[in-house]
Parts: structure tokens; sequence; C-alpha cells
């Protein structure tokens, strides 16, 4: 891949739903999934993973091209939209990572687990 390929890259949303943030890597598989938030919870959720994939696959094309100045734009642009996405969930919902966990008693277990919020 050259650094002209990286213009060829799609939406997050896309990309997501896709599973790969390049255009042209894409026309092999030709599969799309239709992921879809049931609730406010949930689309929280779907956002951190559009933005966290979208900047994942950024960092790893820039771990061969590193001085892609457009391509860490993207990065950082990405990032910074996960990053405000999980702040959000968090303040909501409770804590994501094990960064996001503060004190002891662990706030999760007072929140209902997944398969307990049908």
């Amino acid at each position: 891949m050259n650094e002209n390929e990286l213009y060829s890259i799609v939406d997050p949303k896309e990309a997501l739903n896709r599973g790969n943030l390049y255009d042209y890597y894409f026309w092999p598989y030709k599969y799309v999934a239709n992921v879809k938030p049931n609730n406010d919870r949930d689309a929280l959720m779907l956002n951190i993973q559009i933005y966290s994939f979208a900047a994942h696959e950024l960092n790893l094309y820039l771990d061969i091209y590193p001085q892609d100045k457009q391509a860490l734009g993207l990065y950082n642009q990405y990032k910074e939209m996960c990053d405000k996405f999980m702040k959000e969930y968090e303040k909501k919902y409770g804590p994501i990572l094990l960064d996001g966990v503060e004190n002891y008693p662990w706030s999760w277990i007072n929140s209902p687990w997944p398969w307990e919020r049908m």
C-alpha cells in the first residue's frame, strides 16, 4: 500500500460494518453487516466500537507509514471521538475498562450483567 491508498478509506461506521477501513482491501469479502443499536446504551457502545476500530486500523497503517501526516491526523480524530464516547458511556453506565474503575467496591457488580439486560 502506498500513501495514496489511504485516501480510499471509508467512513468509520461503514468500516466497522465491513470489517475493513480500506476500500481497496474490501473487494475479496463482499459481506457487509448492518449493526443497529436497540437503545441509547447500545448506540453509545456502537459509537465506541466504530471509532475504536477505525483508530486501530489506522494505527496498523501508521506502523508501516509513520510519516503519513494525514493518517496521523485521522488517527487522532478517531481516537478523540472514541475517548469522548467512552467518557459519556462510563458517566451514564459505569466503567468499560479496568482503568475506568476508580475505587472498591467495584461498581459493575451493582449493574445488571449483559445477560440480565433483556
